[in-house]
């Protein structure tokens, strides 16, 4: 009886730890860590020849992901979720431009996560264009009925154009210090902001 009461509570505990496993990561591209202040998620070099604005394309305002670095499998509702779960006043001043976040970015390079400066070589940067954030104006249209087009010909509203987003960012002018695998991994970290 005692050996089934060991076994019982051994398979409890396994069971237990896998549920907040699960419950820690509730997105099926982006891991997030509350307690460490990041998150994680694939990317990839993306080859257009238009001047890049952000780093990371995020899906959701398809029309400006050839302005971006780097793209992303992930979603900028996603994003903006695991953002706001790690902490919500921040992402919500973020969101609304009232503060620039302090941001660490590395990337993996197979054997270990490196500091994004020394992959890449950024003038003209701030952390408002790490990702394009969103709108708070303009989600609502964009992000609930996913367009795949890079024109927004069928909003209802207006025409969303690139140029709508991108007015008044300077280019990044950048250069690879190393080079990167077709996917990798990227961490951001959320620093202290206070």
């Amino acid at each position: 009886m005692k050996k089934l009461i060991i076994i019982f509570l051994s398979l409890l505990c396994v069971f237990l730890s896998n549920c907040k496993q699960k419950q820690k990561n509730i997105f099926p591209t982006i891991y997030v860590s509350k307690e460490n202040r990041f998150i994680i998620f694939d990317a990839m070099p993306n080859f257009s020849l238009k001047e890049k604005y952000f780093l990371f394309y995020f899906n959701g305002y398809p029309w400006l992901k050839d302005f971006c670095v780097f793209t992303t499998s992930s979603s900028l509702r996603e994003l903006q979720t695991a953002f706001a779960m790690i902490d919500w006043q921040l992402w919500d001043k973020i969101y609304t431009k009232k503060f620039s976040p302090k941001l660490k970015i590395e990337i993996y390079t197979g054997t270990e996560w490196v500091s994004l400066d020394k992959v890449l070589k950024i003038k003209n940067f701030n952390s408002y264009q790490t990702i394009f954030w969103g709108s708070p104006i303009y989600d609502n249209f964009v992000l609930e009925r996913s367009y795949t087009t890079n024109k927004c010909v069928g909003c209802d509203l207006l025409p969303l154009e690139e140029s709508l987003f991108l007015d008044g960012l300077t280019p990044l002018h950048y250069k690879f210090l190393k080079p990167l695998k077709q996917k990798f991994k990227v961490r951001i970290h959320i620093l202290d902001n206070q």
